[in-house]
């Protein structure tokens, strides 16, 4: 597995062994893919959700048994109505019953025919001064996301086939709103939004003859993540990769009071007891993933997953570093968003180097190839 190699800080971990902490998160399996899986663009948390359970502290020595199974956040195939055909010579077909996706547009349910609502995410996505590649390797990524929840093997909170929101399925821009962001541009960007769907008209990416579940993120620095660390779910094309995004990288610094933090902190997790000022473990962290992310983090009395604090602070990403500075705490966050996955910012580094959409696509989902949809009663496909 790719290694991160950006030099963190060392801390102390009070003896604590990182393996340990990966046995830790594992153990939280269910609630790690119930409170973090956001797959869009930021994978921000959802609003309302009640904070899961701090880690009890306990001594070096404490064995583990097992970890136990992870949960997997997708519907078994044999539950799904996606039908794999082997195709003769060709590319392999992946069957749906309808080319009509029915999306949740601010709390109203409109049925589009799928290319077009593509249209609309990708704009709502990615930059339209994206590289082509890019963009139509985004029209893919998202096509197989939203082929999934048609295909019954992922579920969108609002009972539709998916929504507009990137905390729950994928952001969604419809034309008006697109006219007036994109003002006087607005042929232009649209044409290059269009010929990404289009020149990838009915492209999905697929592992062993299955869909995917497409996960894709603002940036991810130098590594994406594996899906194990973020959703307590291996799968085998989600696993960390390198994204070679130089300069544009996305750093990030925020920086909070250590008054507030305390009480934000203890309000969600009361066992941290955190007391002003700081004390020298408050944000001490205790181990980090290949890619360099926070793996565990201790606050006060707790300890919690590093995904739990990006939650409770709101902050960019996982892979950060925590300065203490007399009444601040300032976190300098690498990348934006949850990290597995296809990197948007990456891609578009590879784009910019020559890689087609195909080999971005590759690159990021590990092991996939990719597949032509077909619909029920049609010829041809999509």
């Amino acid at each position: 597995m790719y290694k991160h190699e950006r030099k963190f800080k060392k801390r102390s971990s009070g003896g604590y062994n990182a393996g340990l902490g990966k046995l830790f998160c594992l153990l939280l399996g269910g609630l790690l893919g119930a409170f973090l899986f956001a797959p869009g663009r930021g994978g921000e948390a959802r609003p309302g959700e009640s904070a899961p359970a701090p880690l009890p502290l306990v001594p070096e020595s404490a064995a583990l048994a097992s970890s136990g199974p992870t949960a997997n956040t997708e519907v078994p195939p044999a539950e799904s109505s996606q039908t794999e055909t082997p195709a003769e010579g060709g590319m392999q077909t992946i069957e749906l019953d309808s080319p009509v996706v029915t999306v949740s547009i601010e709390g109203k349910s409109t049925e589009m025919e799928l290319e077009e609502y593509l249209v609309g995410v990708v704009a709502g996505e990615m930059p339209a001064s994206s590289e082509p590649a890019a963009l139509a390797a985004q029209a893919v990524a998202a096509r197989t996301f939203t082929a999934l929840h048609m295909a019954g093997r992922a579920k969108c909170g609002t009972g539709c086939t998916v929504c507009d929101r990137a905390s729950c399925c994928q952001a969604y821009l419809a034309d008006d709103a697109l006219r007036e962001r994109w003002g006087e541009a607005y042929e232009e960007n649209i044409m290059k939004i269009r010929s990404a769907v289009a020149c990838t008209r009915g492209l999905v990416s697929v592992y062993e003859g299955q869909l995917i579940s497409a996960l894709y993120h603002a940036s991810s620095g130098p590594a994406t993540e594996s899906s194990e660390e973020v959703f307590a779910c291996a799968l085998p094309y989600l696993v960390s990769v390198e994204s070679c995004e130089g300069d544009h990288e996305v750093v990030t610094r925020q920086e909070f009071s250590a008054a507030e933090v305390v009480e934000r902190l203890n309000g969600l997790y009361p066992e941290a007891n955190m007391k002003l000022p700081l004390g020298e473990l408050d944000f001490d962290i205790w181990g980090r993933t290949d890619s360099g992310r926070v793996r565990l983090i201790r606050i006060g009395d707790t300890v919690i997953p590093g995904g739990y604090l990006r939650m409770a602070l709101g902050l960019k990403s996982t892979a950060f570093e925590v300065e203490k500075t007399g009444e601040t705490v300032v976190f300098t966050c690498f990348g934006y968003g949850h990290g597995v996955g296809m990197s948007q910012t990456g891609a578009n580094e590879m784009a910019r180097s020559g890689s087609s959409f195909e080999q971005i696509l590759k690159h990021f989902y590990t092991g996939t190839e990719l597949a032509q949809l077909t619909f029920k009663g049609e010829k041809g496909g999509a």
